[in-house]
């Protein structure tokens, strides 16, 4: 019997577990953004930007996490995804 898997709460912990933090901080160095610049770009606040990058944020939203990658012309696979990363 072949297991169906769907994206859930779970999942998303496992995610977070390969998420690859500096992504977001190289994608931010190399435009010469500041964390207060990318906070007022992406609406999140800046010392979340700061715990994601530093990863003491234990757990950040998806909600926020898809505000940071918008703002840094990121795809979320990019973010989540380390082996697929694209930093063009």
């Amino acid at each position: 019997m072949k297991t169906v898997y769907k994206l859930s709460v779970i999942e998303y912990t496992v995610f977070k577990e390969v998420l690859e933090i500096n992504t977001i901080r190289e994608k931010r160095l190399s435009k010469k953004w500041s964390q207060t610049y990318l906070a007022q770009l992406s609406g999140v606040p800046q010392p979340t930007i700061s715990q994601i990058e530093n990863g003491t944020r234990q757990y950040p939203t998806f909600e926020n996490m898809k505000k940071i990658a918008e703002a840094l012309d990121l795809r979320l696979e990019d973010i989540f995804l380390p082996g697929q990363k694209d930093m063009n």
